[in-house]
This record gives structure tokens, C-alpha cells and sequence, in this order.
């Protein structure tokens, strides 16, 4: 006896919907309850730029806010690979319990920002929203920080899910071993690095940096660079870092607390 079309259009429906559950079980499941962070594979002629930060140290919004952005003038993103990885000083105990520096609203945010970078693997839309949150960090409004999903006309629900399902909460974790295993660790945030190497205090000049790692055709953006760090230019700089002893944190979460879901509007 024969199946008819629609007995088999339904068999193959049924199996498909039960191999795509199946899948996304997998992934909420690993043994390790770890998301392994994986980037796609660089063009080996761009410079590798790093930046590893925590969402409410404000040093590292002022660079997200004010600087980092610089990538998009004059054909400097043609030869990046950009990496932001949202974790920053938060520490991780044997029970995958993270404890953020600035305390469970950082959290909050640090597992929203890398939710971000996994829905939207596209650097521009990833970044503006990344971009828009930091703004309100940088202007002491974060917790208006959602009004980003209008302004920029950027569905809300894929991230919701991805926080609340337990991906984000993965994904950190990834983040943390990614941020773990530095070398040379680093010491504070926002900590920047070039092709691995770290820029330590000098990280808002990284464009310079960047310049003197490419070896092709210089962009635009490059022509006029001072290539040179001089020590003038060094001792006009401020040490704007956050330190991973200088809070101690006060507050361990597995997940944010419902007052820190509240406050943030989550």
C-alpha cells in the first residue's frame, strides 16, 4: 500500500520539525554548558582588532562611544576583523556562577550584548546596536537601553529568546574562557589588543596601530597617521581603565536577579 502525497508531505514535515528540535536541544545542552565561541575564518591580510570589555565600566563606553566608530572613516574597516567580546573583569567560580564587576545589571547587559553578536553576525547591525546600548551607558541612562530596538527598527524577540533560553548565559561562559585564556592576561578594560598583541594604556590610539600592522595598500585612513607613538603623545594620555580589583563585587548571579531584569527593563 502506498503512501498519497499528503501522508507524505506530512511524514517529511514531521521529520524535519523533530530533526530541528533535536538540534536546538544539542545546543542548549552541551555537557559543558559552555557555547564554544567560534570565530569564522579571517582573511589572513587584515589586522586582527580585539576589543575585550565589560558593558557598564565607563571607560569602556567612552571608547565604544567615541572612538571605536573611527573604523568606519575612510576605508579602515576594509582592513580590520574586528572581535568585541562582552565579559570584561566579571570572574566565573566551579559552579559557572559569573559574578560582575558592576553587579547584575552588567550582567544584564554583558549576556544582551553577546546575544547580539549571535543573532546579528553582520558587523553593522551588531555593532549599531551594541553602539546604541553603549550610548545610554556612556550618558548614565542604561536603563533605557531597550528604545535601541525602535530607533533602529531591530526586532526585539530573537534576543529575548536568546536570553532567556539559556544561550546567552552560554555564550558567556564562552566569553569568559575566550577572556581567561589571554596571554598576556589581561589587566584591566576596556583592554585592547593588536593581531594578539595588547596596547595596554595606549588603546585609543589603536587606528595607528592597526595602520602599522597592515602590510597591503594603505586605506585613506592611514595616509597622515602618525606612525610613531611619541612620548609626548603618551604622557598627554590618561590611564582611563577599570581595574579587575578595583570593585569588589558584591552580588554572584547564574542568571540576572528580577530586580536587576526589573531596573534594566528586561
Amino acid at each position: 500500500m502506498g503512501y498519497s502525497t499528503s501522508s507524505f508531505s506530512m511524514f517529511v514535515l514531521a521529520l524535519v520539525i523533530i530533526m530541528f528540535c533535536s538540534a536546538q536541544v544539542n545546543v542548549l545542552s552541551s555537557p559543558s554548558g559552555i557555547k564554544e565561541i567560534t570565530y569564522a575564518a579571517a582573511d589572513a591580510s587584515k589586522v586582527s582588532l580585539a576589543l575585550y570589555y565589560e558593558t557598564l565600566c565607563p571607560y569602556c563606553s567612552n571608547f565604544m562611544v567615541n572612538y571605536l566608530p573611527r573604523i568606519f572613516e575612510n576605508g579602515l574597516i576594509d582592513i580590520i576583523d574586528l572581535k568585541l567580546v562582552p565579559y570584561g573583569n566579571a570572574r566565573i567560580n566551579d559552579d559557572k556562577v559569573i559574578t560582575c564587576q558592576h553587579g547584575p545589571n552588567e550582567c544584564v547587559l554583558n549576556t544582551v550584548e553577546a546575544c547580539a553578536l549571535q543573532v546579528w553576525p553582520a558587523l553593522d547591525k551588531h555593532f549599531n546596536f551594541i553602539k546604541c546600548v553603549e550610548t545610554f551607558v556612556y550618558n548614565s541612562q542604561q536603563s533605557e537601553w531597550k528604545s535601541c530596538y525602535s530607533t533602529l527598527g531591530y526586532e526585539e524577540e530573537p534576543i529575548n529568546e536568546c536570553y532567556n533560553n539559556g544561550l546567552g548565559q552560554q555564550l558567556e561562559l564562552g566569553y569568559a574562557k575566550v577572556t581567561d585564556e589571554l596571554n598576556p592576561p589581561h589587566k584591566y578594560v576596556p583592554w585592547v589588543t593588536v593581531n594578539d598583541v595588547p596596547l595596554y594604556d595606549e588603546y585609543y590610539n589603536f587606528q595607528t596601530y592597526v595602520c602599522n600592522a597592515y602590510e597591503g595598500t594603505k586605506p585613506a585612513a592611514c595616509q597622515g597617521q602618525q606612525m610613531d607613538i611619541t612620548p609626548e603623545a603618551k604622557s598627554n594620555q590618561m590611564l582611563e581603565v577599570t581595574f579587575m580589583d578595583e570593585a569588589t563585587p558584591t552580588t554572584k548571579i547564574m542568571s540576572p536577579t528580577t530586580k536587576a531584569r526589573r531596573q534594566m527593563k528586561f
